[in-house]
């Protein structure tokens, strides 16, 4: 797995330079990710590579297991998101109707701060996402 995740990682930190990190060298192997937890009862899995979400500018891998669907949520921040392993669902919620979108591993997306939506890993192997934010991130659910 760590030989599939450093190239993409790599080409997702060149990409999206600029503020969400300082250039430095820094090194941080697949097996080293100090995953945790994000919620209570979820087993979504949260790996940081910079920064802290959820006081500024952060890199996330978020880690799910095959056929997980997550609740429809929002988050504080926009947010951009490269899928690395896994296939991918991202729902965004317009005006009540669902739009699906599928993306396979190195597929880009954006998402909007505090828009309702959806996502699952739709794969039957774990998903992988990186998760980009430059203003401070944190999920929630409907009220």
């Amino acid at each position: 797995m760590a030989k599939h995740l450093a190239p993409l990682t790599l080409a997702a930190l060149t990409i999206f330079s600029g503020q969400a990190f300082a250039l430095e060298d820094s090194y941080l192997p697949a097996d080293k990710i100090p995953y945790a937890v994000e919620a209570p009862d979820q087993p979504q899995r949260l790996g940081p590579l910079w920064g802290e979400r959820a006081k500024g500018p952060a890199g996330t891998l978020l880690k799910v297991p095959g056929n997980w669907h997550a609740p429809v949520h929002a988050h504080t921040a926009d947010y951009r998101a490269v899928v690395i392993k896994g296939l991918w669902a991202h729902w965004q919620m317009d005006g009540g109707e669902a739009t699906k979108v599928e993306l396979p591993p190195g597929s880009y997306w954006t998402q909007k701060a505090n828009e309702m939506h959806d996502d699952a890993c739709l794969s039957d192997t774990e998903c992988v996402i990186l998760l980009i934010n430059d203003t401070p991130y944190e999920t929630y659910l409907p009220k």
